[in-house]
């Protein structure tokens, strides 16, 4: 999980590590170009949030 942190960047892109998803690509907080979970559950509870049944696969 802590690779992945370290991969998205800080939430605040102008914040983050350049080399950093969110720091080389973001442009706003209140739109993010990527997302990360907090736990499995939580991963399970928000890719419904994002995504209907026919568009997941696994």
């Amino acid at each position: 999980m802590a690779v992945g942190r370290k991969l998205n960047g800080k939430t605040n892109h102008l914040e983050a590590d350049l080399a950093s998803i969110r720091g080389r690509f973001a442009t706003d907080t209140s739109l993010n170009v990527v997302h990360g979970s907090d736990s499995l559950e939580s991963a399970a509870r928000e890719i419904g949030l994002f995504f209907n049944k026919t568009e997941q696969i696994g």
